[in-house]
């Protein structure tokens, strides 16, 4: 075994679980969002929390993509598209369960009609648009001269009501969702079949056109469940990762071919950028209560001075002037170092029973930090015997000092009141 040992620790892992909005959402998800027992001794929710937490954090992301197709709609034909409606803030989950279920529920029904209203508005904007554009070309094209002898050419009639409304029911198939390069094709291709000179060839060239739009709006489907799926892993983080990602998310849903996999890479690493600090502690607490439980005393403040200084004591009755000191070492792979320390002006003390008894512990260690969630690899250990105390500063030796020689004499007190008299 050994006395000095260095380990790393492998940070609980993130669960993809959506949670809750609203006040006091990062520190619910945080916790809540720690995989196996990590998040079981941080949290334990009920399954219909959890269901309903999914719920609002997907409803979230819905309305951000769908608030900004509804922007871009009205940036293009002003008032002629309502604005999205306003949700209001989330109930917390954890205080009122059954007022988040009702709200999640409210949600996507008022989701569901606003995308509902906003797909109508667009396309009667869009046909409008479309009809009046053609009106205006024909009335531009030059009308035939009559010659005489020869029978007069046919002119482009203008599109009869059938045709009109069988241009405005392909374009309210088209999603709102659809790219504007490919929604502004969509469209020429309907303004060109409005121009056909017979109404069979203009209703052929819009059944055609039908196809290509589903076709499109397929694609719409799987980029936007994709997106929504991702938008919601954000809801409730806040930082600048977070706002990075979200921006790259919004981008994507007028891409007509994103990179999906990148994005989600993307979301990855801001919510554990934005976790990190909070599994850090967590890390730390964890080791705090782990030793503990194996039979440690830690300095007071353990978990604390460990984050703020990188550096933390512990000991065990006996040990007199011996500890162990802990070092955080920065960086991502969360690596921790532990050697014996005592004061400069220290006396013998029995190192040979105490590297023992830590190795010992440290055995136990491991085990203890698995019950918390938080695996450990072990990168090295000294040779047993080959303990070394590292001297430090006597004034910031954080236990109680006790001579080995007043533990004896206690010691001895003490069994000379036991002896029979």
């Amino acid at each position: 075994m050994s006395a000095e040992v260095g380990v790393v620790f492998a940070l609980p892992a993130v669960a993809a679980v959506g949670l809750t909005v609203g006040a006091g959402f990062l520190l619910a998800r945080g916790v809540g969002a720690l995989a196996g027992a990590a998040g079981d001794r941080l949290a334990e929710r009920q399954s219909r929390g959890w269901a309903a937490a999914d719920r609002l954090a997907r409803a979230v992301g819905e309305y951000s993509i769908l608030q900004d197709q509804i922007e871009r709609g009205r940036a293009e034909f002003g008032d002629r598209i309502t604005a999205a409606p306003v949700l209001g803030e989330a109930p917390s989950v954890g205080a009122h369960l059954d007022r988040a279920e009702a709200w999640a529920g409210q949600v996507s029904e008022i989701l569901a009609a606003a995308d509902a209203r906003f797909r109508r508005e667009l396309a009667a904007a869009r046909a409008g648009r479309i009809m009046a554009d053609v009106a205006a070309v024909l009335d531009r094209l030059p009308k035939p001269t009559p010659t005489p002898g020869r029978p007069q050419q046919a002119a482009t009639p203008a599109p009869s009501r059938q045709v009109a409304e069988s241009l405005e029911r392909v374009l309210s198939r088209m999603d709102g969702g659809v790219p504007p390069e490919l929604a502004a094709t969509l469209q020429r291709r309907a303004a060109d079949a409005l121009k056909a000179r017979t109404e069979t060839n203009q209703l052929r060239l819009l059944d055609d056109l039908r196809y290509s739009v589903d076709q499109a709006n397929q694609d719409v489907r799987r980029r936007r469940t994709a997106l929504t799926e991702l938008a919601g892993r954000l809801a409730g983080f806040t930082g600048p990762a977070v706002e990075e990602a979200q921006a790259m998310i919004l981008a994507a849903a007028a891409d007509p071919d994103p990179d999906l996999d990148g994005l989600a890479q993307a979301v990855e690493a801001a919510i554990t950028a934005t976790l990190a600090p909070m599994v850090r502690d967590y890390t730390r607490q964890a080791l705090r209560d782990a030793l503990e439980e194996v039979g440690c005393a830690v300095e007071e403040g353990f978990d604390v001075a460990l984050g703020r200084d990188g550096l933390a004591h512990l000991h065990r009755d006996g040990w007199d002037d011996l500890a162990v000191r802990v070092r955080s070492r920065p960086g991502p792979e969360n690596a921790y170092y532990f050697n014996m320390v005592a004061p400069a002006d220290a006396h013998d003390s029995d190192v040979a029973e105490v590297e023992q008894q830590w190795c010992s512990a440290v055995d136990r260690l491991v085990p203890a930090l698995a019950a918390h969630g938080v695996r450990v690899t072990t990168t090295h250990r000294s040779e047993e015997g080959e303990a070394q105390v590292q001297p430090v500063d006597p004034a910031r030796f954080p236990f109680e000092r006790r001579r080995r020689d007043d533990r004896r004499r206690s010691d001895l007190q003490r069994r000379e009141r036991e002896l029979p008299r």
